[in-house]
């Protein structure tokens, strides 16, 4: 499997929810998080990592928000790689191999 990501996506590792002790960061900061990395906090938000996992911190913190419409998409990665058509594979490696 390349690495790479979804069309459209935003890249916002989990860390960067977390303060240096582990903790999410409070909700002032977790806006300021999403609106600088361009989310638009109006829209429904999905979430994704490698495999299903670390998405978590994402929706948790928009859930901490007040958001309701967030969604899980667990195939992950991994899953659309597989599963994609080539098109809709962003990957700075080579071209998707079936």
């Amino acid at each position: 499997i390349q690495s790479g990501h979804f069309p459209g996506a935003i890249n916002m590792p989990y860390t960067t929810f977390l303060d240096s002790s582990g903790k999410h960061h409070n909700t002032e900061a977790l806006t300021k998080l999403f609106k600088d990395a361009g989310v638009d906090l109006g829209k429904p938000i999905w979430a994704s990592c490698g495999s299903g996992v670390t998405a978590c911190h994402v929706l948790l913190a928009a859930d901490r928000l007040g958001r309701t419409d967030l969604y899980l998409y667990d195939g992950a990665w991994v899953e659309w790689f597989k599963r994609a058509p080539k098109e809709l594979i962003i990957s700075e490696g080579q071209e998707k191999k079936a």
